[in-house]
């Protein structure tokens, strides 16, 4: 634990509140920047999030700002930028447009312009540690072949906006001369031992489909790399970004990597848990509406994560296969019925808890 206050974007999303858990649960001083007309509106939205968290409020070294990426210096006021600016030395950059769906212009306003103005934030901090900044496996794009961590611009198209629009955001954190470490996660899950999310999108929008029986045909690769991690393994991996002296200046994949599983593997593994009949591979060409669903149902990318194993696994960071996490994954998803009953952070690990105790009886 640090004297020195982290500042923390996107703290209302998947990573971001995961991210803003495990720093409180380490006693940090935690500088939030939220979407908001003013401190107080922040204050009410970072209540909100914590509220999603633990069942009890329990974040006293928390400080919410009302910021704006899109708005030029964050939309902070002068006040509050000089009081960021004189308490913080870290950032960790989790804020970001995921759509796959939207105009190009508003996806750099975001993830291109955003990450530029927080860049500038952190060039501003008086004692400057680092930024940890919150990319994407799949500023890939379309490569073909192995992408390692310290691969970028190799001609890649992209499939939409999001990866266009996080590929130019990254290009700008690569020159920006700052202390930053890159961490690119690939299609994000639940919790590996409680299943816990607080969004099911990406891998579980297919899933769902399918377990309603509304997939039967998917335009796919069969042997397409469907690559996943679980969220406590990017939260746990984001702050030894944090923490580990040679990290900035430096890119890590926060990836199955070798491990990875393919969309054969995929389909086979939720044939056998709803019991619904073997979807059929179509190589057509797929529209707008399954674009949507299943945008990674077609990549021929193997990301390598050399660096990132040789980083984290000293620590105990490590991440479970596709199949390893699926049935806890599965079991939160349809306990919750897919988010329209969510539970807290907390209680997903205590209801986890209880049921491992009941087994071991």
């Amino acid at each position: 634990m640090s004297e020195s206050a982290i500042v923390l974007t996107g703290a209302t999303g998947v990573v971001g509140m995961e991210v803003l858990a495990r720093l409180v649960e380490r006693e940090e001083e935690v500088i939030v920047l939220l979407r908001a007309q003013d401190r107080a509106d922040a204050q009410g939205r970072l209540e909100a999030t914590l509220a999603r968290l633990w069942d009890e409020p329990r974040a006293h070294r928390v400080t919410a700002f009302a910021a704006d990426v899109t708005e030029p210096a964050l939309g902070l006021t002068r006040t509050d930028r000089r009081e960021i600016r004189s308490r913080a030395d870290r950032i960790v950059h989790c804020a970001a447009a995921v759509g796959f769906d939207q105009t190009l212009p508003d996806a750099l306003s975001i993830n291109a312009l955003g990450s530029q103005r927080v860049l500038e934030l952190a060039n501003d901090l008086d004692d400057l540690d680092r930024v940890v900044h919150v990319s994407t496996a799949f500023v890939a794009g379309r490569h073909d072949g192995v992408f390692r961590e310290t691969d970028l611009a190799l001609g890649q198209s992209f499939r939409n906006t999001y990866e266009q629009s996080k590929h130019l955001g990254e290009r700008l954190v690569v020159g920006s001369g700052l202390p930053v470490a890159i961490a690119r996660p690939s299609i994000v899950v639940g919790d590996s031992t409680t299943g816990w999310t607080p969004a099911f999108s990406a891998l579980y929008l297919p899933l769902r489909a399918y377990a309603l029986g509304l997939l039967d045909t998917v335009a796919a690769v069969a042997d397409g790399v469907v690559d996943v991690v679980p969220l406590d393994y990017v939260a746990a991996s984001l702050l030894q970004l944090l923490d580990a002296p040679e990290a900035p200046g430096n890119t890590y994949h926060l990836v199955a990597g070798e491990r990875a599983a393919t969309v054969a593997d995929v389909l086979r593994l939720a044939q056998e848990r709803f019991a619904q009949p073997r979807a059929a591979i179509t190589a057509a060409p797929r529209g707008a509406g399954t674009d949507a669903l299943v945008p990674y149902f077609d990549v021929r990318t193997r990301f390598d994560d050399t660096a990132s194993r040789a980083l984290l696994e000293p620590h105990g960071i490590s991440s479970e296969p596709l199949d390893a996490l699926f049935a806890r994954l599965m079991d939160y998803a349809e306990a919750t019925r897919w988010g329209r009953a969510g539970t807290t952070r907390e209680a997903a690990a205590h209801a986890r808890a209880e049921h491992v105790l009941v087994e071991a009886a």
